[in-house]
């Protein structure tokens, strides 16, 4: 008897065997959940390369985590977005401590309140900033920007990712610190402002260390202080603030990871030992090098105090430099 039959249903078999276990497993995938890290900056700042790394590493097999930009109003339509979400984990806000604490202190109407609408999951990481000017401006220094700002009050601007932002603020303090004359000018995010400090529009920035490293390096721009408490590593031949006397500019930012306030606690369980074991991963630890990020795990509850702590810090600020938003 010819083998053709046989040989055709062992064929068969195969095939459909194939189709089957395809079958199963894009149902497989089809039971992992959504889940959203909403960012309220664009794509390619220090938020969003830290949500994008975090995806990519996630230790929840049960999920997909995939990055919302939600950028305006100096990063809270994110957490507007996330208050208004529903309350089951799909949508969680990753954020830079300055939105949740600082921006709300700064409106006559408050867009949201930290502790009513959002419950802390987990602290990720901290980073430092910076203050960078043009490669080829010639100035070399603080002192030398100082002094250059001094005899040219009228250009001298301060480019930032946007209104009631961290470097916004940092560039208050300079002002006051040094009797300079500073000129605000916030963009929507990072990108567009380092855009115009290399085209000569803006004479420097105040911005996240990741996101100035590289451009730094290459010489497109100079970075002239740090606002860490000492000097970097990285960066073993630039001064921080504290060191050049200016002690009013340190700060260090911390970037955290919540829920809408209504979800519930044992969901919240498991995103954070779903977070807690993603910061360990090789990958993250990697991701957390390239970009500059001190990655920095605190539980819920120390996050929840370090928000009433920078709240704190916040107020007085916010009260001295007199600036209100509507």
């Amino acid at each position: 008897m010819s083998t053709l039959p046989r040989q055709r249903r062992q064929l068969l078999q195969t095939i459909m065997a194939a189709l089957l276990g395809g079958t199963q497993a894009a149902h497989a995938q089809g039971d992992r959940s959504i889940r959203k890290l909403l960012v309220g900056f664009p794509p390619g700042g220090t938020a969003d390369s830290l949500a994008r790394a975090l995806a990519s590493q996630s230790q929840d097999p049960g999920s997909v985590y995939v990055v919302d930009n939600r950028s305006g109003a100096a990063g809270q339509l994110a957490v507007q977005a996330t208050v208004q979400a529903a309350a089951d984990g799909s949508s969680l806000l990753l954020t830079p401590s300055s939105v949740l604490t600082l921006a709300p202190l700064l409106y006559k109407t408050p867009l949201f309140n930290a502790q009513r609408d959002l419950v802390p999951l987990a602290c990720l990481g901290d980073h430092c900033f910076a203050l960078a000017v043009n490669g080829a401006s010639g100035i070399t220094s603080l002192q030398a920007f100082v002094q250059w700002a001094r005899a040219h009050p009228a250009q001298a601007t301060y480019a930032t990712p946007g209104l009631g932002s961290a470097p916004h603020f940092l560039g208050v303090q300079m002002a006051r610190e040094t009797g300079l004359t500073l000129t605000h000018v916030p963009y929507r995010g990072v990108a567009p402002g380092l855009q115009d400090l290399m085209a000569g529009q803006v004479a420097c920035t105040f911005n996240p260390l990741p996101t100035l490293l590289d451009l730094h390096r290459s010489g497109r721009i100079r970075i002239l202080a740090v606002t860490s408490p000492g000097r970097l590593p990285t960066l073993p031949d630039t001064p921080s603030f504290t060191e050049a006397g200016l002690a009013a500019l340190q700060l260090v930012e911390w970037y955290g990871l919540f829920a809408p306030a209504r979800t519930q606690a044992a969901v919240l369980g498991q995103l954070g030992q779903n977070i807690r074991n993603t910061l360990r991963t090789p990958g993250m630890l990697e991701a957390a090098r390239r970009m500059e990020i001190n990655l920095r795990h605190e539980d819920a509850a120390t996050l929840g105090k370090m928000v009433l702590q920078d709240q704190e810090r916040w107020k007085g600020l916010v009260a001295a430099s007199g600036i209100q938003l509507d």
